[in-house]
Order: structure tokens, then sequence, then C-alpha cells
């Protein structure tokens, strides 16, 4: 199941991985209160859609007073970027950034485990990245640690091991002026099977459902957090084959 970027951030927060401070809003919101709330004039008005590729298809704005913000928010709402339904809308601070990184852990069903993709050149698609500059490390669930040289790379694989998670992405990593790290950007996707072995718990509809309400992006806990962990994925797939 692929999350929102806020509620991917969310889950990032809960391991130790800063993220901008944000708060998501849906269609019955008062967006002007929400955006005052905040407390920070420069802010990024993002559409909140299972997709990438936001800011080529004008679902990324950036606003610098509340009229902008309304008009920016409205405006995603009353439009399908990508051919999705904006459900919700992420308000988030505009940062001083340095340099951007990209970060992600994925489930490599080829080779049948985790492998964890780092690169200097984040902010675009790893697609077009060239092969010289990413590095690629080989996992093993059975690992509830890792030492690996890479910004937030503990953090991720506890994130990813954790909540049974089939990618975990974060681009930009950006660098800030005081060197502080932040995941601009959220990708996850859960595995499906481990969430049908956990308890029957009613999930938000993915990709068209109306959000409920405007929340603080962080540190406010996840709505996943709900969500039981009897059963892990790292012990599904560490099993032993059956004779």
């Amino acid at each position: 199941m692929n999350l929102y970027e806020w509620e991917g951030k969310k889950i990032f927060a809960k391991y130790g991985i800063a993220t901008p401070k944000g708060v998501v809003v849906s269609r019955r919101d008062d967006i002007g209160k929400a955006y005052r709330g905040l407390a920070i004039k420069e802010v990024y008005v993002k559409a909140q859609i299972l997709s990438g590729k936001r800011g080529k298809n004008n679902g990324i704005f950036f606003c610098e007073s509340e009229s902008e913000v309304i008009e920016a928010v409205q405006g995603l709402f009353e439009t399908k970027i990508r051919g999705q339904y904006v459900a919700s809308v992420l308000i988030e601070e505009k940062l001083q950034i340095k340099k951007e990184s990209y970060l992600s852990i994925t489930y490599d069903t080829n080779k049948k485990q985790p492998v964890l993709i780092y690169s200097e050149a984040g902010g675009m698609d790893i697609e077009d990245v060239d092969e010289k500059r990413i590095e690629k490390f080989w996992l093993d669930v059975r690992d509830e640690k890792i030492e690996v040289d890479v910004p937030f790379a503990k953090e991720l694989w506890s994130c990813f091991l954790s909540e049974d998670a089939r990618v975990v992405e974060i681009n930009p990593l950006a660098t800030m002026e005081d060197g502080k790290l932040v995941a601009v950007d959220a990708k996850v996707a859960l595995d499906d099977d481990a969430l049908r072995l956990r308890a029957p718990v009613a999930l938000r509809p993915r990709g068209t459902a109306r959000d409920a309400g405007a929340r603080d992006v962080n540190p406010a806990p996840s709505p996943l957090d709900w969500w039981p962990s009897s059963t892990s994925l790292k012990s599904v797939i560490a099993k032993p084959p059956v004779p």
C-alpha cells in the first residue's frame, strides 16, 4: 500500500529522521488558520497524490502570504494531477538547502533481499542518475542494525524493518546551511501481505478519498501508529523454506 507524503513523513519522524514543519489540510478546513498556525512566511504548497513528478505537473507552488496559500490550495482541490484527485494538501516550510542527495531502501524481488541506494545527486528521479554516481548496499533482513556510512541509513533501515515496508525513499535528502539533514520528501510503500497478517483496521482509501481535517505533520503521531505489529515482514522473509 502506497502512502501519501505526509503519512510517510510521520513515519520517518518516529525513527529520528527530521522533516520540515508543515500542516495538512482538506477541503473543509480553514486554510488561512492552518497557514497562520505554522508561523512561517515562506512555504511550499504540495498536492498529496500517490504519484511523483508533481513539480512538473503544477502540483507544487511556492507562496509567501496567506492569500497566496489560500489561492494555491483551493486551486489544487479544483484540479486533478496525473489523473488523480487531490485528497489533501501539505503546507510546508521552505528550507534553506545547501545540497541535495538521494536515499532509499527497496526490496529487490529478483535477489529477494533489500538494497540501500544512495547518491549525492538528489532531487531527480534515480533512474536519470548516472550509475557511476550511485552506491548500492545489499542488506539482510535478519540484521537489526547495519553499518553503512550514509546519512540516515541506520534510521531508514529501522523504519524499513519495523514498518514492514517494500520501499522507503527520501528524495531529496537535504543538507541545510547549518549541516542539519532533513527529509524534504517521503515515499513509503508498505507490504500488502504483511498488512493482511495484522489485525483488521479501517484504512483510509487511497487516491480518491477526501482527507479528514487539518493535522500537523510533525511531531504528532501517525495514524499508522494505530496498526498493531504482532507479525513482522522480517520474520516472514527470514523464515527458512520448508523442505
